[in-house]
């Protein structure tokens, strides 16, 4: 979505958004075993929405990111400051629907960050309540000459829980004059505070993982900072795989360089079984989107092995690359799926990102892949390349991932994992992207797949989201997206 697309940011331009609205009005339809609600409507960009417990009441709350509006400087696109927002659900606690939520800002216009992304909940500080990391940049912004890509975090002080919280609280009585003094002193030390990473950066941020990734017992960042320069040109980009290292407390180091390649969204896990922590991505940037013939570019899936040890710290030298599979073409996503077949053992999903649409720019058609999500399965040497069969077995008809001929546009994109339909196995939340509409993926036997498109979601295009969750505690799943195309904010919830 957005930004793993060479031209998709390009695209954006063509989207309209109106004014932001801080309350919520449903919009409801009945279709099939899914209820959609529509949350937020003429939302300026909706770009990603994660979900976690962020205000301790034992529901899960959302965090939506907007990337803002874009304006036209000449023929390119220039995105204005984008702002990411806290949805807490408003009805009963348990069985209290999905209609009704109250919003409050946590970034607003006004903090200048660029392209919110991938907002990734955690307990940053170590106080006990759950925090915000945004990593944000323009990919393009490079090329304009502008470097505003940024790594932030946002400390959640709604609640105190902490010791330190508390003690904060108690000094507003003791030098507040009056009850109106008292009530701002209460409000700023509730509101979400802003702490800086990285600012003012030339790479662009679009996802992290935030993971003790040194072993020392404090968490770090592993991320990756793209930069584009010229849209015509697939050889120009920069994208580098860092590392951050934390010291628990909230502080981090500056970013150090561990490769060139890797994806917007690393996945950090011991690939390998040996005991240490690789990084695995898919790869967007720098693939050849011509498949037929010898191969070119970079591969659609890698990993990169960990040779070295922390022992003196973590550097370059300590990664040795492999490529999973080429000839998927550029890709969005992948995933380590937890007893995905429900035999126990973890599987590979891998989710590619291309256009095959006639009338779509670029190479000829018959060169390209085929929009799709795929089973990447290792061999006994993992460093080998891995086998790889498209997931799913069926696909209804008209269900297939078709993408917008509309000039960058790709299919697929955002992709969670939970049991959707209520029978006890993992099934796919996927964003069609480009492909203008939202699909599941049910599991209807151990290890078989079945595709299907989400009733009611057709023109639900470039969505964020794909998270599935029980938003009500009603016993059933709830699926929400953000789609930038449409400026929507939505739920499908199954219904038996």
């Amino acid at each position: 979505m957005r930004t793993p697309a060479r031209t998709t940011v390009t695209a954006l331009a063509f989207a309209t958004a109106a004014a932001v609205t801080t309350a919520a009005g449903p919009a409801s339809a009945d279709v099939g075993d899914f209820t959609r609600t529509v949350i937020a409507e003429d939302a300026v960009g909706p770009a990603f929405t994660a979900v976690g417990d962020l205000v301790g009441d034992a529901r899960p709350e959302l965090v939506s990111t907007r990337y803002g509006k874009l304006t036209m400087q000449g023929p390119s696109a220039l995105p204005e400051p984008g702002s990411v927002t806290l949805y807490e659900n408003a009805g009963r606690k348990r069985g209290g629907g999905v209609d009704r939520w109250t919003t409050t800002p946590v970034v607003e216009p006004s903090d200048g960050i660029i392209f919110p992304s991938e907002p990734t909940l955690a307990d940053v500080d170590r106080d006990g309540d759950t925090d915000i990391i945004q990593p944000a940049g323009y990919f393009w912004d490079s090329g304009m000459g502008f470097s505003r890509g940024s790594l932030t975090w946002w400390e959640n002080r709604d609640n105190p829980r902490s010791v330190r919280e508390l003690l904060a609280l108690t000094t507003c009585p003791r030098t507040s004059r009056g009850v109106a003094q008292l009530k701002k002193c209460l409000a700023e030390l509730r509101e979400w505070k802003r702490h800086d990473v990285i600012t003012d950066s030339p790479f662009s941020y679009h996802d992290l993982q935030f993971v003790d990734f040194d072993g020392d017992g404090r968490k770090d960042i592993v991320t990756v900072g793209e930069q584009g320069f010229n849209p015509s040109d697939t050889t120009d980009d920069v994208v580098e795989l860092q590392f951050l290292k934390g010291d628990g407390k909230g502080g981090f180091a500056p970013p150090v360089a561990l490769a060139d390649g890797g994806g917007s969204s690393p996945v950090v896990t011991d690939v390998d079984g040996d005991g240490d922590l690789d990084i695995a991505s898919a790869q967007y940037f720098g693939v050849s989107p011509v498949v037929v013939g010898p191969p070119t570019g970079e591969a659609s899936f890698v990993w990169f092995e960990r040779v070295g040890t922390a022992a003196d710290g973590v550097t370059a030298s300590d990664f040795e690359k492999h490529e999973i599979s080429r000839g998927q073409g550029p890709s969005f996503s992948l995933h380590r799926v937890d007893n995905l077949f429900g035999d126990g053992e973890d599987r590979w999903v891998g989710v590619n990102h291309t256009n095959t649409t006639a009338g779509n720019p670029g190479p000829p058609v018959f060169l390209r892949a085929e929009p799709d999500v795929f089973l990447l399965t290792p061999g006994a040497d993992p460093r080998a390349p891995w086998s790889v069969a498209p997931l799913a077995s069926t696909v209804d008809p008209g269900a297939e991932f078709t993408a917008s001929p509309r000039p960058g546009q790709a299919a697929p994109g955002k992709t969670g994992f939970g049991d959707i339909d209520g029978d006890g196995d993992l099934d796919l939340a996927v964003s069609g992207d480009g492909a203008f509409r939202l699909y599941w993926i049910e599991q209807t036997a151990p290890g078989v797949f079945a595709q299907h498109v989400l009733p009611e979601s057709e023109g639900w295009g470039q969505a964020g989201g794909a998270k599935i969750a029980d938003l009500d505690h009603d016993g059933n799943s709830d699926l929400v997206f953000s789609s930038f195309e449409i400026n929507k904010v939505g739920i499908w919830s199954h219904t038996r």
